[in-house]
């Protein structure tokens, strides 16, 4: 029985020594993550900014943020950003009859870039342990759109009579109808003074995942899902005129700083 008693006691004495032995390091990394840590660490500050550049399902594209922390849960922030719109439907091909001429998309009407201007939030779902590691926010954001169509050219090749009989062959610009004799790809500058305005609306939902390693840093990973109305239309691909909603997923990193303006 004693010699029972003896083992049970060292087990507890060697149970307690452990778990001292893995508790008090903790304890000091703990005082030591507050008293420690540099000063920029330990303020709280009330403005974040940021940039960022985007790629998502039909284009790619960059904006920035004009944020304001209300606390460690809630961001919100002012954004604008100008993306590249793109038909799912199109093709790039080339002319191999040709030489020197640029690919084209055969049936393109116009080439799209739309410019968003929203207000949006970002809220915490899980904070950053204090050794460091990811933090992630729900990210949500509305505003209005401006879509920016410029006509899309092709080089294509038209036979006009000539006087002494026959046929002359010229080469021009013109803009997508069928039955075209196409070249190639027209310059992207020609057409400009022909662009259409399309206004609308559109709403976003995403994750964030803050990645930076100092707080005074942002630097994020966000993935967005975004759904765009525009009420005239927007005529991207001949097979797909006057088309007025879209939903495109977006990836995109961010960075910028935090910072008091005081």
């Amino acid at each position: 029985m004693i010699a029972l008693r003896q083992t049970l006691l060292r087990i507890i004495m060697l149970t307690l020594f452990g778990a001292c032995a893995f508790l008090l390091p903790a304890q000091n990394i703990s005082i030591q993550s507050e008293k420690d840590k540099p000063l920029e660490e330990r303020l709280v500050y009330n403005h974040q900014n940021s940039f960022k550049v985007a790629i998502h399902s039909r284009g790619f594209g960059g904006g920035f943020k004009i944020g304001r922390i209300k606390s460690i849960h809630l961001v919100r922030n002012w954004e604008a950003e100008i993306v590249s719109l793109h038909s799912l439907k199109e093709i790039k091909t080339l002319n191999m009859s040709s030489y020197n001429t640029r690919p084209f998309v055969y049936g393109k009407m116009n080439y799209v870039f739309v410019a968003r201007f929203g207000y949006g939030e970002d809220r915490r779902i899980f904070g950053k342990p204090y050794w460091g590691g990811i933090e992630t926010r729900w990210t949500y954001e509305a505003g209005a759109s401006l879509a920016v169509l410029k006509p899309y050219y092709y080089y294509v090749v038209t036979y006009q009579p000539s006087p002494t009989g026959g046929y002359i062959e010229k080469i021009e610009e013109q803009t997508y109808k069928q039955g075209l004799d196409i070249i190639g790809r027209s310059a992207f500058t020609k057409g400009i003074g022909k662009s259409k305005l399309s206004p609308g609306i559109h709403a976003s939902l995403g994750l964030g995942f803050d990645i930076g390693k100092s707080h005074t840093r942002v630097q994020s990973i966000n993935v967005d899902a975004k759904a765009e109305f525009f009420p005239l239309g927007i005529s991207i691909m001949e097979s797909e005129q006057n088309k007025r909603f879209f939903i495109t997923f977006m990836l995109s990193y961010n960075w910028g700083s935090r910072f008091n303006n005081y």
